[in-house]
């Protein structure tokens, strides 16, 4: 009866905290668009530079500013250049969460977490019931997984315990 309850504890555990990687990637989701929103604001002063002084040529602006003897300014070239790589890049990871399925998502975050973000995003993350199916989904994986792990922990001694059994009663002495 208890070995039951324990079962189903670690049952409701793993769905509880599986539930919560699907609503954690959409507070990082929301995050991440933030931060892609402040890139193209940075760029779009950079471009009304490059519009007033080199025919909105950004590039020309950025090798200008190269080129220029004062190694601070050649700096602010080399810091552009990373920001417009930069929002290109989280642009991109930006579309996988917005509109690929949470079965994607899911190994695609793991495989393409940005700390920055996912630190800030725990920092400030609260637990949450998301409300769809793919997340449900994801509970009941987790769900399963902590029950079968509670009772592979719990059968694993007995069948080591009656392996050993057998063998010291198969062997002559």
């Amino acid at each position: 009866m208890i070995k039951n309850l324990i079962d189903k504890i670690f049952f409701a555990v793993g769905v509880m905290l599986f539930l919560q990687l699907p609503h954690f990637i959409d507070q990082y989701t929301q995050r991440m668009g933030g931060y892609a929103d402040s890139q193209k604001q940075q760029i779009q002063e950079y471009q009304t530079i490059a519009d007033q002084h080199f025919n909105g040529d950004l590039d020309a602006y950025m090798q200008r500013l190269q080129l220029n003897a004062d190694p601070a300014v050649a700096e602010s070239a080399e810091q552009m250049d990373q920001r417009l790589k930069n929002a290109a890049s989280i642009e991109k990871e930006l579309k996988v969460f917005e509109q690929e399925a949470l079965w994607y998502q899911v190994p695609y975050f793991i495989s393409h977490i940005r700390y920055d973000l996912a630190k800030g995003t725990a920092e400030n993350f609260s637990p949450g019931l998301p409300l769809n199916l793919w997340a449900w989904g994801y509970g009941l994986i987790g769900g399963v997984l902590f029950s079968l792990l509670f009772n592979g922990a719990v059968k694993l001694p007995r069948v080591v315990r009656r392996k050993s059994k057998q063998q010291s009663f198969s062997r002559p002495n």
